[in-house]
Parts: C-alpha cells; structure tokens; sequence
C-alpha cells in the first residue's frame, strides 16, 4: 500500500501553505518588539539612584580569605570549642561614586522585595569620591573592631579606661573655630565625663543656642572653652556639630579580620564573638545566628543602613535567628522576609540573654521560643511615648 498524498484537482495548481499571521500573534509580536525596544532604551538611560542589594555573609567564628576573623592576645585566656555561626551581614550598593545605575536596572529593583532603591542624594554627598567613600568605611570598621573588643572584654570584668577626643568638626557648625580635632573632652558643663555618652548626655543639659562649658586638653595643655550650640531638627537634640571617638587604655591584643568588608554595622556581631572566644563552650549552641547593628563600647546597639537587604541575605546562609537594632524595627516589620527569626536588640546583654535562652531550649526551634519581636517593641514605644 502507497503512503497517502493529497494532490489538487486535475487543471488547477497546488495552493501554498497557509503563511498568514493572525491579528492575535501580530499584537504579541509588536508588543514584544516594544518591550525589548522600551528596555534597550532604559539601558542606555542613567538615573541618579542607588540601589541596596543582599551581599554575602561571613562567619565570625571562621576564616575570611584563609585568616580568623578573631584572634586574640596570647595572654588573655581563649576557648577553642566554638560550634554553630555567628554571621555578620553586608550589602551591596550599585550607584555609588565612581559608578551608574541604568533605568532599566533601578525598575527591576523596585519590583524585587530583597533590594532598595533611593535618591543618590540621601546616600552620597555630591563631591564625594570612591577613594573617600573607602577610607571612611576602613575607619569605621576600625573603630567598630575597637569598640566590639572593648565590650566582649568588660562583659568578662575586665577594667578598660577609656578618654574621648573630637575626631572630626563639622564645617559650619557652632563649635567650628572653637573645638578641634584631636581635643580630648574632659570636663562638659563643669561634669568630668570619660565616655562619649556621657559627652551627649551634659550637652543636652544645655538648652540649643546656649553655651555649653567644655574642658578639653590640648597639646598637653587643659582649656576651658565655651562652645555654642543649636537644635538639631531632624533628632530634637542639642549638638555642637563634632564627631566624637573613643581612645581606649586596652591591656589585651584583639584582632578582627574582616578582609575588605569596611564600615560600623558588624559591631555586635564582632562582640559576640569575640565573647565566645574568650568564654569556655560554644556560645551559640550549635545553631546559626546572623545579625547587625553598630556597637559603642558601653555595649549599646545602634541602627543601620539595608536592614532589609541583610535579613534576605541571613535567610538565605541558612540562619535560624537573626538580630536587628531596635532602631531599625519600622524596616523590619515592613520588609520581613519570612523564613528566619527576627530579635530586636538594644544592647549588647539583650543579644546575650537571647542566645543563652536559645542555648537552653536546644530541642525547640527559634520560632516555638517566646522571643522579642519588632512588633512588641514597636508597641511598646507607642505605649510609653503615647
């Protein structure tokens, strides 16, 4: 039997296939054709915007780039028994000095739950350069290193002095022309003080526009100055516009390793660690921690920059719990990605009382534990400022 083969009618030629494009697949191609015209243009579009993106996290109990990330001084006692993680988080920033954000770039981030995006303005100076975004971000993350010894050293009874010296006036500001860099504060409105929380605290004794009676040593020499003040509109706060830094008397060697990641916001989990290091058994338990926020050494935890960014990023190292700064639990409520433990923490010993009560329910999950939230914290503040 022969295959089957239609054939036209004897006379009249073979009619070719049917080529015609519907009205349905012609407004599906021309609608595609817009698209990836649209997105050519928005491509080649800059805009001044930067965008917050989850970068990646580092264990503060292991190695970054074959290097502990802690170590200390051989004649402080150390513990080699650590288990588990203790994560800091970092972000990425696209748009920043020295680089461009396209169109297109910054609309795929507005859409995307885990990335930010704001005005170039509200991140960056305009006159600012990378070097100079650099150097500052390597000085932070010194003083951060500092301040993180200097607590998990005090939370073990060990007695560090402490002086406070201006590091940096604010151009134009009330006490520009009167304090200066390198000063170190020793008496504020006649109260010798050697913290630079209690340098605020007198200071805002003082009503804005008063005088404010500053003792400073200065090349080895003490002054008695009168340094102005104002209000600060953003904070209600009385400043002198300076920016203050701790100098500590530390009697052990404690380095921090963090190879190239700069900035202030590892500071708690710089100090965990470095608690755990210095304290017999695991400090975590065994489980996975990641967290962030600011560290003074006074132990008081303060907010951060890409809140949002870092949680998605702890979630997705495997983090079973992870702490924010109070101060950030707006930003945590409104972008919680689910998946992981959300701690609001105010200070140093809030992170600590969490992690013993973690260590002492190994069998339950974070989430079955009656941990602090942002929500109770945030209601809480609503309640005593209400």
């Amino acid at each position: 039997m022969s295959d089957q083969v239609e054939t036209a009618p004897a006379g009249r030629p073979a009619q070719p296939p049917h080529t015609r494009v519907g009205w349905t697949s012609a407004a599906l191609l021309l609608v595609v054709a817009a698209g990836v015209l649209t997105g050519s243009l928005l491509n080649l579009i800059t805009v001044q915007r930067v965008i917050y993106l989850p970068g990646p996290v580092y264990d503060t109990l292991g190695k970054i780039d074959g290097a502990d990330v802690v170590s200390v001084d051989e004649e402080l006692e150390s513990y080699d028994d650590t288990d588990g993680h203790l994560y800091f988080t970092t972000i990425r920033l696209d748009g920043g000095p020295g680089d461009s954000v396209s169109a297109w770039d910054a609309l795929r981030a507005m859409i995307d739950p885990s990335t930010t995006v704001v005005p170039r303005e509200e991140v960056f100076p305009e006159d600012v350069t990378a070097d100079q975004v650099r150097e500052q971000n390597t000085e932070l993350m010194q003083h951060s290193q500092d301040d993180a010894a200097v607590v998990a050293l005090r939370a073990q009874g060990v007695q560090i002095e402490e002086s406070v010296l201006v590091a940096q006036v604010i151009a134009d500001a009330p006490a520009d022309g009167v304090l200066e860099v390198e000063d170190e504060i020793v008496r504020v409105a006649g109260e010798a003080v050697s913290d630079t929380a209690a340098v605020r605290e007198q200071i805002q004794g003082v009503d804005p526009g008063e005088q404010v009676p500053v003792t400073v040593l200065r090349a080895g020499e003490e002054i008695e100055l009168d340094v102005p003040t104002r209000l600060d509109e953003e904070t209600g706060r009385t400043i002198v516009g300076v920016y203050l830094a701790p100098v500590y008397d530390n009697p052990y060697e404690v380095t921090i390793d963090a190879g190239n990641v700069g900035g202030p916001s590892a500071g708690l989990m710089f100090s965990l660690a470095v608690y755990d290091e210095i304290t017999p058994g695991a400090l975590t338990g065994g489980r996975s921690i990641a967290g962030t926020g600011t560290i003074t050494g006074a132990g008081d935890v303060g907010g951060i920059g890409g809140i949002t960014q870092k949680m998605y990023a702890a979630r997705e190292a495997g983090a079973e719990v992870f702490f924010a700064p109070s101060d950030n639990c707006t930003e945590v409520v409104d972008s919680d990605p689910r998946g992981i433990t959300v701690v609001p923490v105010t200070t140093f010993d809030d992170a600590l009382q969490t992690i013993e009560e973690l260590e002492g329910s190994p069998q339950e999950s974070a989430d079955e534990l009656s941990l602090p939230t942002c929500q109770e914290y945030l209601a809480d503040d609503a309640e005593q400022t209400g």
